[in-house]
């Protein structure tokens, strides 16, 4: 089964606490949160978990602990492992698979109105009618979802049939059962080596012991996250040691099932949830607690790798596993096709009802007049029927307007659902089979995990895209460093080669790699290569440089299938991170080579010698003592080790921008500096490498901190975070966050500098052109990425998405806008910008208390001045200056952020031929969507060709995103990524995509389509899109049309006959309508047709403008098939009535009857509809005539059959009372009946030939003009295979309107300034026409007027 991560949308998060008060004393009580509950996880929650688990007592959750004893209770009180993802039995197949169809309103509109016609006294049409239909509908669908639950059932069977071994105490041995046979308390052995079992994970297990000597194992979590890098989980020592005996040399330690038997204990847990690596717990064991975390928790379904066997105590089962929790329904997406169908809809819905209440009304004026009602002889009013009686008009009226409803029913087409997602599921099948989409060396495919979205493809406007791993290929190359300030490193990456080429320049070829380097070591400088680096004044700082490099990571090696060093075997690196892989890769080819790491955490180094190959020299052993893992707030990982003399030391590496502020200044300070910006601009990813020695005493306190810490049962993450801070930062504070985020925290520069490493990571193939592409099809491409200001500029350049002509780049950060200004800018400053500046100042060393607070006062009572403001002379009072001065850098940033963008905003306003492009990073973005400030950001980012946000987090991707989607009217949009942190963005986003990456399943499981390269995103959307978008648009428009063509030719004839309902046509030809005469031509045409082949429209990415005007798909061209359906049904009623009225239809000279005009009628409609839908196919195959043709025959086949039976031969009595027999082969004879169908079917078509020639040769769209061009291209000198407009990259390019291009251009024939002119290119100041932001003020924000782009 699928594992998708739980939808957690950063709404408003609402934490209820007492007003803070800095003078108040801390109240005992703990933090108190009420969070809101990520969508779908409350309603995967068993019920056990949803009611009991937590008791509500006002604002507080308290939740309930999970008490698991072992061996397990009998009978068990804990769900079962069994697992079940089918939705259905065979009990309750049909009863639930009933009820979630006629969740659909159309589906149970049809069951009314079939209710309504099994009653005869009202029903014009007999109930097979209606039933046919409704009932092929309902068990169509029930086959496809009972084939869909059958598949789940066989992947249950195989899911809960799989072995694993389970201690039997009364045994005292292991014995092996079915993984549905694992009950919570279950003592469970997985063995990676036993034949018979599996080394899958059976339940959610907290470790006990493992084979290695330090207690430990490592997991596979493919099945769980994606991920194929190994997680290591530790056994409590504890446990480990009871449980486990070694021999003398033996690598491996065996199980002591004698201690096994007697083992028992309990583990105190928090109940189920979704989150996968949370584990909060205690375990009681021989009378003492011992504290469990997530790194003690094994999850079902991960791959026991790397170790021989391990135990565990299974603390979940079944449903309520960590994967079985995240196993929820992917979220339902409307398209916009469907958001505006449904809308329609509505309309069509009271036209029906109103013109049911016309018959109502035409029936109870009939039967109360006199000529037609009592005076009516012949209608033997003195025998009244229900719907037939002067006497009673109200009733008559009444049962009328039932009578008229069932007849109009058809109105409303009921296959069109079912029809429209068999087609989008067929074009979802066209889009996994697509070759140019498949990455042949990964055998990667591109998968529609959504099917019904496919027209949405067709109408983006905006993409918002991560860059690493996205635009790159996250496989990073260790290029360049600097050590000492020294720079190292020859040659150029892709990023400054595709500048070069942007300025006209070339670039010397990069040289060759040193001999006798790994194959995929590109890194070139004879300084260091070989261990030349040894004759450097240096080389002490290189080896400090380079040790750190092997030992500061999590990175596990091994070495084959044996595992065994050796000549010619390579070190095969399982790391958590491409750029850990690098660093050790790294350091193996310049000299230190880490080679083993064993499960006491030792790490063994080989450390070469000037001259020795890779992998060769003198063997260290170096102990990690403790790891500091990343985090988003430090933004730094660190270890603590000791080398083989006991000598302690800290090593930390981390971004630039959380190292520098705590580094020493010595004399390559400023050097490196140097080096970190010129990498910057060259596009590699840097990291600073720093540590310093500790003193015995300092560390024996600290850990002794950190063990307590690891301890918690909860809070366990934060503690440990606030400790690494503070040995990193080496403060005292503790408890306090990092100097980072609170400024009252003392700093002091106490790291030294080891270097700083520059990694390349290559641009995906075709990148820059699938956005030069995309830009020119006038898609908007924001690129929201973590790296530096610099670095993400220079990307944008070297993938096309700025460039030359974009320059001067609009930008707005932190470090242009805090940094010391002349007195030019005051003139443009704010009042309140000017007290914040002054405040700052008087907070620095020395502060003025009094000025500043006076400042602070006056600066909170200027218009725009945060809330907050006013509160600082509360912290002024208690000493807290950092923190205030903190706050007012803050505040002063976003004035100033505001004040820019004021600025920004008048620049964009002006016309500038190569447009605009916006960088900003994380800061100031974090400023720009305060809401005073955010509608003023959009306004000026949506009229900018390209937007590049660096620096930014993973919340700010969705925030940014739905900017976009929640105030920009008819805009849609696309988000891409390939990691964990695009979850938010992509699930904000009208479509997601996920890159099928190197960075796990995560983003793939949250998209809608997963692609194996970005570039294929072009393709996707250009060709794929534009193709699903304009059949949609017409299938939809097509199909109303011909059923309310059907539909009005029987009431305009109900209407001729005194309003009384009348039956026209037979009702089995009636029910079969819309099953076969018509049903087939369109399925085929939504699936096969295309205007322009693909190479067309790669060449033209103009063309894609269709969707994003929703040309196919608009209000007036929905309205006008269905002008033409009641126009047709006019001409099918009255054209055949008058010219039948006055003829002969027999050689016996007998007028035509009833029945034979109306099968007269049924053939044209049939006939007419066939022609309309073919009139609207651009491309053709034998299959479209095979299938176009067909449709017709097959019609006068069933006519000629179905005619020819006697009464009383179909079953069930169908026709013994129709009076059909024998109608169409008298038809079918004369010459009359077929003059009656060529006439009213060219009096129906011409004009619509007629008009679609005048429009494409006097009017035409751009695509018609290349369809012209493609037929002849002779005549016109043009190859369609060229793009014949020669737009630069990036240009922003509107394509045509009909209704702005008919005002343009006259008519003209065909020529290549017609087709010039039928692409009009606009300023990139304007967004496309009709475009608004609307804005719905949220809780607690004012409401912005809303705001109306000019129209281009």
């Amino acid at each position: 089964g699928a594992v998708v991560r739980p939808a957690v949308h950063y709404k408003e998060c609402k934490m209820k606490t007492e007003p803070k008060d800095a003078l108040a004393p801390k109240k005992p009580q703990g933090f108190l949160a009420t969070i809101s509950m990520p969508p779908g996880i409350a309603s995967v929650l068993p019920a056990a978990s949803r009611t009991s688990s937590m008791e509500k007592t006002g604002d507080i959750h308290h939740v309930e602990q999970r008490r698991v004893k072992c061996p397990p209770e009998v009978p068990s009180l804990f769900e079962s492992n069994y697992v079940r993802t089918a939705r259905y039995t065979k009990f309750n197949f049909l009863p639930k698979n009933l009820l979630l169809q006629f969740h659909r309103f159309v589906n149970c509109f049809f069951l009314v109105v079939s209710i309504l016609a099994s009653v005869s006294s009202i029903s014009p049409v007999g109930a097979l009618t209606f039933w046919l239909p409704i009932g092929l509908l309902l068990s169509g669908t029930m086959v496809k979802d009972a084939y869909e639950d059958y598949q789940r059932h066989k992947a249950d069977v195989e899911e809960n049939s799989r072995t694993t071994e389970v201690f039997n105490p009364t045994l005292g041995d292991f014995m092996q059962v079915t993984w549905r046979e694992v009950a919570v308390g279950s003592i469970v052995r997985v063995n990676t080596t036993h034949p018979d079992t599996t080394p899958l994970i059976p339940a959610d297990l907290t470790l006990l012991a493992s084979s290695a000597k330090a207690g430990t194992c490592f997991l596979e979590t493919a099945n769980l996250d994606g991920e194929t890098n190994l997680k290591m989980r530790e056994s409590p020592s504890e446990t480990h040691q009871r449980l486990t005996t070694f021999q003398e040399g033996a690598s491996h330690g065996e199980l002591n099932k004698a201690n096994v038997r007697k083992l028992a204990l309990k583990v105190v847990c928090n109940p189920p949830d979704a989150f996968l690596y949370d584990f909060h717990a205690r375990m009681e064991h021989d009378a003492i607690d011992i504290q469990l975390g997530g790194g003690h928790l094994l999850q079902r379904s991960t791959k026991l790798r790397n170790t021989k066997w391990i135990i565990g105590v299974a603390v979940y089962t079944g449903c309520e596993t960590k994967i079985q929790m995240n196993m929820t329904e992917p979220p339902n997406k409307i398209t916009n096709v469907e958001r505006r169908l449904n809308f329609w809809m509505l309309y069509l819905f009271w036209g029906l009802f109103g013109m049911a209440l016309i018959g109502a009304i035409g029936s109870v004026v009939t039967v109360i007049a006199p000529e037609t009602g009592s005076g009516a002889w012949y209608l033997v009013p003195e025998q009244p029927t229900a719907t037939f009686n002067p006497d009673r008009p109200v009733v008559v009226g009444l049962l009328g307007f039932f009578s008229f409803l069932i007849l109009l029913s058809l109105f409303i087409p009921i296959s069109l659902y079912v029809t429209l997602e068999f087609v989008k599921a067929f074009l979802a099948t066209t889009i996994w089979g697509d070759r140019e989409m498949w990455a042949a060396e990964e055998d990667m495919r591109t998968l529609p995990r959504t099917m019904g979205l496919c027209e949405e493809l067709g109408q983006i406007n905006y993409i918002f895209s991560d860059k690493t791993g996205t635009l790159t290929q996250n496989l990073m190359e260790f290029r360049k460093c600097s050590i000492a300030g020294v720079s190292y490193g020859r040659g150029y990456c892709e990023v400054e080669r595709a500048i070069a080429r942007l300025k006209g320049q070339k670039l010397p070829p990069n040289p060759q790699p040193h001999a006798g380097m790994d194959s995929a070591f590109n890194f070139v400088d004879e300084r260091l290569a070989n261990g030349a680096w040894r004759r450097s004044a240096d080389k002490e700082n290189i080896r400090m440089f380079l040790t750190h490099l092997a030992l500061n990571h999590t990175v596990q090696v091994g070495y084959g299938p044996s595992d065994v060093e050796g000549d010619g075997v390579l070190p095969q690196y399982q790391a958590e991170s491409q750029d850990e892989w690098a660093f050790v890769h790294g350091a193996r080819n310049l000299g230190v080579f880490f080679n083993r790491r064993d499960e006491a955490h030792r790490i063994m180094l080989r450390v070469a010698g000037e001259g020795d190959r890779v992998g060769k020299g003198i063997d260290e052993i170096w102990q990690v003592l403790n790891v500091n893992i990343f985090d988003n707030t430090r933004k730094r990982t660190s270890v603590v080790v000791s080398n083989g003399e006991g000598a302690l030391m800290l090593l930390v590496k981390g971004a630039d921008s959380s190292m520098l502020p705590f580094v020493v200044k010595d004399a390559s300070y400023e050097a490196t500096e140097k080096d970190i910006n010129e990498f910057s601009d060259q596009g590699l990813r840097t990291l600073v490498f720093a540590g310093r020695m500790l003193e015995q005493k300092e560390y024996d306190e600290w850990n002794k901190r950190f063990q307590d810490a690891s301890l918690q049962a909860s809070g366990r993450e934060e503690a440990m975070r606030l400790l690494a801070s503070q040995l990193e930062e080496a403060h005292t504070e503790l408890g306090r966050e990092t100097a980072l985020v609170d400024g009252s925290v003392p700093t002091q520069r106490i790291l030294r500098l080891h270097g700083v490493t520059a990694l390349e990571d290559k641009l995906q193939e075709r990148v820059g052109e699938c956005i030069a592409q995309l830009a020119k099809a006038m898609i908007k491409i924001w690129v929201l990425t973590g790296d530096k200001l610099e670095t993400a500029i220079n990307i944008g350049y070297a993938t096309a998405l700025l460039g030359a002509e974009m320059e001067p780049l609009l930008r707005i950060s932190q470090d242009e806008l805090m940094e010391p200004m002349d007195d030019s800018w005051k003139a443009s400053a704010s009042a309140l910008e000017l007290k914040l500046e002054e405040a700052i100042r008087k907070a620095s060393d020395p502060p003025d208390t009094v000025a500043l607070d006076t400042l602070i006062r006056e600066a909170a009572g200027l218009p725009g001045a945060p809330e907050n403001l006013l509160s600082m002379h509360q912290l002024i009072g208690a000493n807290e200056i950092r923190i205030v001065e903190n706050r007012l850098k803050e505040a002063l940033l976003t004035e100033r952020v505001k004040r820019r963008v004021v600025v920004c905003q008048q620049e964009v306003a002006k016309n500038r031929p190569g447009g605009y492009a916006l960088v900003i990073d994380g800061p100031c973005l974090r400023a720009a969507m305060q809401p005073e400030v955010k509608m003023d950001f959009l306004r000026m980012g949506i009229k900018c060709k390209s937007v590049v946000c660096c620096r930014v987090t993973p919340s700010q991707k969705a925030q940014v995103t739905l900017l976009v989607k929640d105030n920009v009217k008819g805009q849609i949009t696309l988000a891409i990524g390939d990691g964990a942190n695009d979850v938010s963005m992509i699930q904000a986003a009208h479509i997601g995509v996920g890159i099928r990456g190197k960075e796990g399943q995560q983003a793939v499981l949250a998209s809608d389509y997963a692609l194996p390269r970005f570039s294929y995103l072009e393709r996707l959307l250009l060709v794929h899109g534009r193709w699903c978008y304009n059949r949609i648009g017409t299938f939809v428009c097509y199909f109303f049309y011909k059923t309310i063509c059907f539909a009005l030719t029987a009431y305009w004839f109900s209407t001729a006959n005194a309003y009384s309902g009348t039956q026209l046509f037979y009702d089995g030809t009636q029910a079969l309508y819309n099953v076969f005469w018509t049903s087939f031509p369109v399925i085929f045409f939504g699936i096969l047709d295309r205007d322009l082949e693909d190479k067309i429209v790669r060449a033209h990415p103009e063309l894609y403008s269709t969707g994003q005007f929703r040309v196919r798909f608009t209000g007036l061209r929905f309205a006008m098939f269905i002008i033409g359906a009641v126009l047709h049904s006019i001409l099918f009623f009255f054209g055949v009535s008058l010219i039948m009225d006055h003829n002969t239809i027999s050689g016996s000279g007998h007028s035509a009857g009833m029945w034979s005009a109306g099968e007269t009628m049924m053939t044209v409609c049939v006939v007419v509809v066939n022609i309309v839908i073919s009139l609207h196919t651009r491309s053709w195959s034998i299959f479209h005539v095979l299938v176009y043709g067909l449709s017709v025959l097959f019609w006068f086949a069933y006519e000629m059959i179905f005619h020819s039976f006697n009464p009383g031969f179909l079953p069930w009595g169908f026709d013994v009372d129709d009076d059909m027999y024998g109608v169409f082969p008298t038809l079918a004879g004369t010459a009359a009946y077929w003059l009656i169908i060529i006439v009213i079917v060219a009096i129906a078509t011409l004009p619509i030939l007629a008009y679609k020639y005048f429009r494409e040769h006097y009017y035409p769209a751009v695509d018609d003009y290349w369809r012209r061009v493609v037929q002849n291209p002779s005549r016109f000198g043009l190859d369609p295979t060229q793009s014949l407009l020669q737009v630069e990259v990036n240009s922003d390019t509107a394509a045509y309107s009909p209704s702005v291009q008919d005002t343009m251009r006259g008519p003209s024939e065909y020529s290549t300034e017609t087709a010039r002119t039928a692409v009009e290119e606009v300023s990139v100041n304007h967004a496309p026409p009709s475009l608004s932001v609307s804005v719905e003020p949220r809780a607690g924000e004012t409401r912005v007027e809303p705001f109306i782009h000019p129209t281009p």
